[in-house]
């Protein structure tokens, strides 16, 4: 899902705007994990924003 090609885009956030988007990826993810909803692509996502 995450390949690179021409249309990918890289984000450069500072910390606090890393910090704030995720604290608002953990809520999202768990807000799917309440409802039964699968995770996958929002741990992939919170995977990368980590690194």
């Amino acid at each position: 899902m995450f390949g690179r090609n021409k249309r990918d885009r890289v984000l450069v956030l500072c910390a606090g705007e890393r910090r704030l988007l995720t604290a608002a990826m953990l809520a999202f993810r768990n807000k799917l994990l309440a409802g039964g909803k699968p995770t996958e692509d929002v741990n992939e996502l919170l995977i990368r924003l980590m690194k």
